[in-house]
């Protein structure tokens, strides 16, 4: 009778650990495929949805002197989903927590590009978007925005 409660115990224990490995397995599985939507390259599902900016890289620089004050820059791309259509761009640069706070605003931006602001705060978080406006419906093709801070190094 002993052995076979410990035959029976071992089939349940590799039982539960195949289970587990399978749900893990299937879990891993959604996890990946999930990624490759998000991502729409490298031959994954591509998203139904369209943005045409494409790009923005921020970089932060502190020093520019003794006031406390640093600079950002910004370079972004943008290019129409639909052949044909025209875009207008608009670039800001607002305080996060304090978003009526715009440091710098361009409503005529080129379609791609780069601009710099001076004076902005350090230790203080900022968005930068770039939003691609349709020129025939005046609607929001679509917007890309990143957050960040000028943070001086220590010495």
């Amino acid at each position: 009778m002993s052995t076979f409660r410990n035959v029976f115990s071992l089939s349940r224990r590799v039982a539960s650990g195949l289970l587990a490995a399978t749900a893990l397995t299937l879990a891993l599985a959604g996890i990946a495929s999930a990624g490759e939507v998000r991502t729409g390259g490298g031959g994954g599902v591509k998203p139904s949805v369209c943005n045409p900016v494409s790009g923005l890289v921020v970089k932060t620089d502190t020093t520019t002197g003794e006031t406390g004050l640093g600079s950002l820059q910004a370079s972004y791309s943008v290019k129409p989903c639909v052949n044909g259509q025209t875009l207008t761009v608009t670039t800001k640069v607002s305080e996060y927590y304090t978003p009526s706070v715009v440091t710098y605003e361009n409503p005529g931006a080129a379609l791609s590009g780069k601009f710099s602001v001076f004076g902005i705060r350090t230790r203080v978080l900022y968005t930068v978007s770039v939003t691609a406006i349709d020129a025939s419906t005046g609607s929001s093709a679509g917007t890309l925005s990143t957050v960040v801070a000028a943070i001086p190094k220590g010495v």
